[in-house]
């Protein structure tokens, strides 16, 4: 956790929300302050391993999974077809309205064992909680798959930048060494001059 009083500024010098005016001394600030650099170096990471993502489609509807459990029979099909008409087969379904009426009346209906309704109720139910959950586990699968590749590239580039900058650091070290040579043999060289004056 930053505890830096500029914390929130580097924030907003980090997705490019500070103005501009204001960018040269945080700059400054970032270069003195060990842990608002490092918070920024965390802040780009993630950035780009959020960028590295692809953007995925939200579902619009889980009911696809339980479509084939729910779709009608071939008859249902056939009498939604017929019945679709409407005001034009009202006379027809009354009729067959009238005669279930006078059948029912005359025929007891055979009792429903709710014991066998309630078991194949459950077995849908199960169906389908199966099917969801099987859905969720691919979903999370995918995006840990993508979470690991964005990583493991955030990673990479992360080792290549630090190379980069342990090559910088070397070469400028090489540039201050052969300056300090420099330096040193041209003291050595007005040495004797400065001790053969006096």
């Amino acid at each position: 956790m930053n505890t830096c009083e500029h914390s929130e500024a580097l924030r907003d010098y980090a997705f490019d929300e500070l103005a501009h005016a204001e960018r040269p001394a945080m700059e400054r600030h970032i270069a003195a302050c060990t842990s608002c650099d490092s918070e920024l170096r965390a802040l780009q990471l993630t950035t780009m391993a959020l960028r590295a993502i692809p953007d995925r489609e939200v579902p619009q509807r889980i009911a696809f999974v339980s479509d084939k459990i729910f779709e009608p029979s071939p008859v249902a099909r056939f009498l939604r077809t017929v019945f679709a008409f409407g005001g034009q087969l009202g006379f027809a379904s009354a009729c067959l309205l009238a005669g279930a009426i006078i059948f029912s009346a005359t025929r007891r209906p055979a009792e429903i064992p709710t014991v066998v309704t309630s078991a194949s109720t459950q077995g849908v139910s199960r169906q389908i909680e199966l099917a969801v959950q099987k859905a969720v586990a691919q979903v999370r699968d995918e995006d840990s798959r993508l979470a690991q590749i964005a990583l493991a590239a955030a990673e990479i580039r992360h080792k290549e930048e630090h190379r980069n900058l342990l090559t910088s650091m070397q070469e400028s070290m090489d540039v201050m060494q052969k300056r300090m040579g420099a330096y040193t043999s041209l003291a050595s060289l007005e040495m004797p001059t400065n001790g053969g004056g006096q």
